[in-house]
């Protein structure tokens, strides 16, 4: 089913709003300036009940303007099904993120805001992605164009190797919304919309950490004085208002103990340093074990994974790794997973108080990065031993 059709059911159940439903023709921004807060908040209610997926679609418009956040935040969660109230949930954590807060008393009786500021605050958008496996996002920015349109703004960064690239596109309005909405859908989910100036400040910090060697792109250069300047340099980034939100952080150690898992496991991480400490690393790892075996081979094997570790911890930035895990930790938020970003925010804390922290952290990094290669040396070990040789049935 649509939006349209879904509301054309909802006229059909609310019948007393179906004189202020049907005009709208399945318009969410049209559909709110038809209703009063009661009514709209009868409606999106229904939606979240009975028809969760076209709901979306209607939830996502109605954030992008005051009184359509002010309908969201003042609809409670209890009573829905666990579909609505997902919905309705991460629409109040991105709606706070921004800034706005449940109201103390229900919504102005009638909405007239003007069409022509539904579009402006309709266009001014921003997304992030989850970070790839060496720390990477892509991040959109949206604008109104002044020739009429959108602007779309696309950047890959990196918190550690700075803006790694930066376009910038003009399309229709619709195009845009459609391009962000295929992103942003389903269940892996790849994809969230993030306050504006917090993604601004966090593009502006990946920019500072620009290496000397890597020029920053031209577009970006160019709009760097009007998206990315001084004014953003003190507004929290996305991982600051997660801890702002979620309160105190949490046991540490089971905390850091989660995180070295995660990245054994590949589910986060392991943020590989540069290729020819990887090369060189596994060379060494061949040398440690050339011509061993048995036992000595693993020893050798355990004696390497020590030294590399110890080599990647002293490497490695503890406050970068904090951040990494704080940005983390705002995915999982905004994904209803409150405990585990609680989990994350704790072992940034850890790495940065404590070294040993740091050095927990570089060891499942290193069976990670390596694992292929220790899955090669280890079979030769057991081979060697005849621990698991086959039986010759004799």
């Amino acid at each position: 089913m649509s939006l349209a059709d879904s509301l054309e059911r909802a006229a059909t159940d609310l019948q007393g709003l179906a004189d202020r439903i049907r005009p709208a023709n399945g318009d969410p921004h049209r559909l709110l300036e038809e209703l009063d807060g009661e009514q709209a908040r009868q409606v999106l209610a229904w939606m979240l009940a009975e028809a969760p997926a076209d709901a979306e679609e209607l939830v996502e418009a109605w954030s992008e303007v005051d009184a359509g956040a002010r309908v969201l935040l003042s609809t409670p969660e209890s009573g829905l099904a666990k579909p609505g109230r997902k919905l309705l949930r991460r629409a109040h954590h991105r709606l706070r993120s921004r800034g706005l807060a449940v109201p103390e008393a229900p919504a102005p009786a009638r909405v007239a805001s003007p069409r022509a500021s539904v579009v402006q605050d309709d266009l001014q958008q921003a997304h992030v992605s989850v970070p790839d496996p060496r720390g990477a996002r892509m991040a959109y920015l949206v604008e109104s164009h002044p020739a009429g349109g959108a602007r779309l703004f696309e950047c890959r960064f990196d918190l550690e190797r700075g803006i790694l690239d930066f376009k910038v596109y003009n399309a229709g309005r619709s195009r845009v919304r459609g391009f962000l909405r295929s992103l942003t859908a389903g269940v892996a989910q790849r994809l969230f919309p993030v306050d504006r100036d917090a993604l601004r400040a966090l593009l502006r910090r990946a920019s500072l950490a620009q290496a000397s060697d890597r020029p920053l792109p031209t577009a970006f250069v160019e709009w760097r004085g009007r998206l990315f300047d001084e004014s953003v340099a003190s507004h929290p980034v996305p991982g600051a208002l997660a801890r702002e939100s979620l309160g105190p952080a949490g046991d540490r150690a089971a905390a850091l103990e989660e995180v070295g898992k995660s990245v054994r496991d590949g589910r986060i991480g392991p943020w590989p340093p540069a290729s020819s400490w990887l090369v060189e690393t596994e060379q060494r790892a061949r040398e440690a074990v050339a011509g061993l075996e048995g036992a000595a081979r693993g020893e050798a094997i355990d004696r390497w994974l020590e030294e590399a570790s110890r080599d990647l911890a002293a490497r490695s930035e503890a406050d970068l790794l904090a951040r990494h895990l704080e940005e983390l930790a705002w995915v999982r938020w905004q994904s209803d997973a409150e405990e585990a970003a609680r989990a994350l925010l704790a072992a940034a804390d850890a790495l940065r108080e404590d070294v040993d922290a740091v050095g927990a952290i570089a060891r499942a990094r290193v069976e990670e990065l390596f694992s292929p290669l220790l899955a090669e040396l280890r079979v030769v070990e057991v081979s060697a031993s005849g621990a698991d040789a086959p039986d010759d049935g004799r």
